[in-house]
């Protein structure tokens, strides 16, 4: 039996807590369809909910077969410290750590897909917001998805940060005269709220939902599916 960790981030945000635990139920599902009971996912947080990520790690012993799998859109201080120190503490001899979701062409997709929802019309001005990193990797890893949905999309796409990290999602809409802010966000919750409060959001300012909302179950397929693609990865190296 293949066991995957699932770790998210967290939040308080029941919404957002919703749209991760589908990805969640997604992923069995495909794994399911895929080879049945060959491979079981557990669910596992860095911060604010339970169970940690480190308790979960600790559960399993030292011959079983363990994948984590980041459910975070980039690599960051969780992946690079968090998650490493909960692989080492674990005890597992044979515990794999697959690399975070994005860049990823089918999050693009999905991107696009909530900008159309949002009345996008293929004309208007678009940046993309992602939450932010104080890490040099995790900001070139939302460098890199810009590139990968500008690509998309066929025309330049800044990006910016929610955080109180350099690019700002704020100076890149007021610098483009952007009219969207396309949400690179897995779910509702601190970050996507902190977008809908940008100067002129609900006005000349469209602010899209994130990647995966409540119920979705085809968004939150398509990013089980790009978890799952990671933790292939992984494991055939």
């Amino acid at each position: 039996m293949q066991h995957i960790i699932a770790v998210s981030h967290g939040t308080d945000n029941l919404e957002g807590r919703a749209s991760i635990a589908l990805v969640r139920e997604q992923m069995q599902a495909v794994l399911d369809e895929q080879s049945p009971g060959t491979a079981t996912v557990h669910e596992a947080y860095v911060d604010v909910q339970e169970p940690s990520l480190d308790k979960v790690a600790a559960s399993f012993a030292a011959d079983d077969t363990v994948t984590i799998v980041p459910i975070l859109l980039s690599t960051g201080y969780h992946t690079q410290v968090d998650i490493t120190e909960a692989a080492e503490a674990s005890g597992v001899r044979d515990i794999r750590i697959a690399r975070a979701l994005g860049p990823s062409a089918a999050l693009a997709m999905l991107q696009r897909q909530r900008l159309e929802e949002a009345g996008w019309d293929g004309y208007d001005d678009v940046v993309m917001a992602a939450a932010g990193s104080s890490r040099a990797d995790g900001r070139e890893a939302v460098m890199l998805q810009a590139e990968v949905f500008s690509t998309l999309l066929s025309r330049y796409v800044p990006y910016g940060f929610a955080a109180k990290i350099d690019p700002q999602i704020a100076d890149a809409v007021e610098e483009n005269r952007a009219e969207y802010v396309s949400s690179y966000l897995l779910g509702r919750g601190f970050f996507q709220t902190l977008l809908t409060k940008l100067d002129g959001a609900g006005e000349h300012l469209t602010i899209c939902e994130p990647l995966v909302l409540p119920g979705d179950t085809k968004a939150a397929r398509i990013v089980a599916e790009v978890a799952l693609e990671r933790v292939a990865e992984v494991s055939a190296g």
